[in-house]
């Protein structure tokens, strides 16, 4: 299933990651040269079999985060969430 990919024109910094039959989203984000990542509903799962724990609160109950996601793991992440 295709994903959509999309950011916001102040945000241009955090990108959503999306997939028509799934709940939730995923987002990359970019900060001083570093990549987060944070997932909701069902990305949760498919971003966790990559990145294992969380390792990242961002104070919001309904998104689970890592910091200094490798850029291995982000391909890693997109083609699991296409394939799922």
């Amino acid at each position: 299933m295709a994903l959509t990919v999309t950011t916001q024109d102040v945000h241009t910094w955090k990108k959503r990651i999306r997939r028509p039959d799934l709940k939730g989203s995923t987002y990359f984000c970019q900060e001083s040269g570093k990549v987060w990542v944070s997932a909701s509903a069902d990305h949760q799962p498919v971003c966790q079999a990559v990145l294992g724990e969380p390792t990242k609160d961002i104070g919001l109950h309904s998104y689970i985060c890592w910091d200094n996601v490798a850029a291995v793991d982000l391909v890693e992440i997109l083609y699991r969430l296409e394939s799922a």
